[in-house]
């Protein structure tokens, strides 16, 4: 998992590297989608799984993949998504029930708004209430099996 500190010293550097070139096996950046709360929920859930069955990780929304420039790379969050109503959606739909952290980020004069989603590791296998379950592995979240 990374601090804040450790987020902010790497989005300083995408002004000459895509974010992905930072992904890692406790790390991910994904872009925020404006037309779709739920799409954006369901993805936090789907990686609170992952990186919970992965060991732990930080997750960073609001972040463009594939794109140099930090003009261009910094997308945002929008600032009336409620934190309190993300953790209560992630814990609602895993299982065992994930409690995430988030944290904010800010940039350009608190203009623009990240969020980071940290997830530690407990007690693996987590699934979505669903029953998908995720690992990740390197860069990506592949299928959990639970070799037990």
């Amino acid at each position: 998992m990374k601090n804040k500190s450790e987020i902010m010293t790497i989005i300083q550097q995408l002004d000459y590297h895509i974010a992905d070139d930072f992904e890692a096996q406790d790390l991910d950046f994904k872009q925020w989608n404006f037309s779709s709360e739920e799409e954006n929920i369901n993805k936090m859930i789907k990686y609170a799984v992952c990186m919970a069955n992965g060991g732990g990780g930080s997750v960073v929304f609001g972040v463009a993949d594939k794109v140099r420039g930090i003009d261009n790379v910094l997308i945002g969050v929008p600032f009336d998504v409620d934190i309190k109503e993300l953790e209560k959606r992630v814990f609602e739909n895993t299982d065992p029930h994930i409690i995430p952290s988030f944290e904010e980020l800010f940039y350009k004069d608190h203009s623009i708004r990240l969020l980071v989603m940290n997830v530690l590791p407990e007690t693996p296998p987590y699934t979505t209430t669903n029953g998908t379950a995720t690992i990740r592995q390197g860069k990506e979240c592949l299928p959990y099996r639970n070799n037990s």
